[in-house]
């Protein structure tokens, strides 16, 4: 599935490799040209993207906005295309010194839909979490964003 996207130049920079026990590695280059790592890990159903945004402290603002936003895609509020089925999957947010990383676990081990609800949350963070809220100095100081050209 993930070569689909790198394909259809979603990704730029695609690259797998396969682990043991079930565990893969994917990297990309993403948003804003920064390279990205997705973990699969099958005998524990989840997808894993690491340190996706940086130099967010746990106790921040933003930190629980983001929260709420990626607890929103799962309430049932939103669009079934933008959303995450609760019986499907779970999305959750960890903060390791300040870089956020984002996980998804399939409840039903359909990994083409984790899979295509992972992508979509990290999609809509940065086009529209960051892109809405008040993050603009955010995305120059900590993401590289020229501000010449947005």
């Amino acid at each position: 599935m993930l070569e689909g996207y790198a394909e259809r130049a979603v990704f730029r920079g695609f690259s797998a490799q396969s682990g043991r026990s079930g565990k893969a590695t994917y990297k990309m280059l993403w948003h804003y040209d920064r390279a990205f790592e997705l973990q699969l890990d099958v005998p524990k159903k989840t997808l894993r993207f690491n340190a996706v945004l940086p130099g967010v402290p746990a106790r921040s603002p933003m930190y629980r906005e983001l929260q709420a936003f990626v607890k929103a895609r799962q309430s049932g509020d939103l669009p079934e295309h933008r959303s995450i089925n609760p019986a499907k999957a779970r999305a959750t947010l960890a903060n390791q010194r300040g870089a956020v990383s984002v996980s998804l676990r399939a409840k039903d081990a359909d990994f083409d839909y984790a899979t295509r609800k992972i992508i979509q949350i990290i999609h809509e963070i940065f086009m529209v979490f960051l892109v809405d809220g008040p993050y603009f100095g955010y995305m120059v100081e900590q993401l590289g964003l020229d501000p010449d050209r947005f």
